[in-house]
């Protein structure tokens, strides 16, 4: 068979060639000498335009794919909502005078979310077919990786920075309660106390890896944005239902955690909210209701977005209403 017509498998192969294919080195090894019954030899040549078996074109079980995206949505949204809930609403014992439990705690969260929403971005199409010269030279796969890796190195970096700042700052502040008046002599003693607290952990480290989380948000629904999915089985419907609620309390518990976390959340919802309606009924991908939007999972990963900014903004919205435009620590309810 001649070189230029052979195929390497694909690493994205979804059911392995077919292995059965003659291979040599060259046609001329393809001849088989054979003695004959008068004793003399010949030549038998190995067809060279027989049919080949044909190969099995590339199957793809879409229910079995979209029950696999929906079940990595819901992991990740479950997961995120774990690690950031705990330290919250409880008080982790501490392992040691140097740092708390609840700041530990915190630590491992990137190492278990992270390879979630890699494993979210690999389920989209275009990361195998999409077009060649997207952004110039770069192809649209690269691009999503790309702006992908954006948003993680943001969401890791300033993760580890705001989990550094807790873990470090209880020393200088268990050290302050202890000598009042030597805080008094030294006021930077209170100073280094609230860089760490207010100025690294709560304003710059806290908006900064939440703006990476949000980044890789929005490149799934880039990535996912022609993809049209389903119908969905119950099963994927009731998993694929369970993580939209689990994002609308993260996008809400997040909301009312940070300092001036309500206002961001409540634009974030509404800006975000609007914008997959938008991709949907300008995008329509020959849907009815909408492109999908009326549709139970047809616009899978758009439609978890929209109906997590859905829920997150009824919570926040009924937050306020409550309590006004104060987070949880300002409001009096924090542990």
């Amino acid at each position: 068979m001649a070189h230029d017509t052979y195929e390497l498998p694909s690493m994205y192969t979804r059911q392995p060639p077919e292995q059965n294919f003659p291979d040599s080195e060259d046609e001329e090894d393809e001849q088989e000498i054979i003695n004959r019954d008068d004793g003399s030899q010949g030549v038998m040549m190995a067809s060279t335009n027989s049919t080949l078996p044909l190969r099995n074109n590339l199957y793809k079980d879409l229910h079995a794919e979209d029950n696999r995206l929906a079940w990595l949505m819901l992991g990740a949204a479950f997961f995120t909502l774990l690690m950031t809930l705990i330290p919250v609403v409880c008080d982790l014992p501490n392992p040691s005078f140097w740092f708390t439990g609840d700041a530990l705690w915190r630590f491992f969260d990137p190492l278990i979310t992270l390879p979630l929403n890699l494993f979210i971005i690999t389920r989209a199409d275009i990361m195998t077919s999409g077009r060649s010269h997207y952004w110039g030279t770069l192809s649209e796969a690269s691009v999503t990786w790309l702006l992908w890796t954006v948003g993680a190195g943001m969401y890791c970096q300033f993760h580890g920075v705001h989990t550094a700042s807790a873990l470090f700052k209880h020393p200088i502040q268990d050290f302050n309660e202890a000598h009042p008046e030597l805080v008094l002599q030294y006021p930077i003693l209170h100073e280094m106390y609230l860089n760490m607290q207010t100025t690294w952990e709560h304003y710059i480290a806290h908006y900064l890896y939440a703006g990476g989380a949000m980044i890789m948000s929005w490149v799934q629904l880039f990535a996912f944005r022609n993809q049209v999915h389903g119908p969905l089985p119950t099963v994927t419907k009731i998993v694929w239902c369970i993580g939209c609620v689990f994002y609308g309390l993260l996008l809400a518990g997040v909301a009312i955690e940070f300092p001036h976390g309500l206002i961001v959340g409540l634009v974030y919802t509404i800006v975000i909210g609007l914008i997959c309606i938008f991709m949907m009924v300008f995008n329509r991908r020959n849907l009815p209701g909408g492109g999908g939007l009326l549709t139970m999972g047809r616009r899978m990963v758009i439609q978890y977005y929209l109906g997590a900014c859905v829920l997150g903004l009824a919570i926040i919205i009924i937050w306020i209403g409550k309590y006004g435009l104060l987070n949880r620590k300002a409001a009096g309810v924090a542990v």
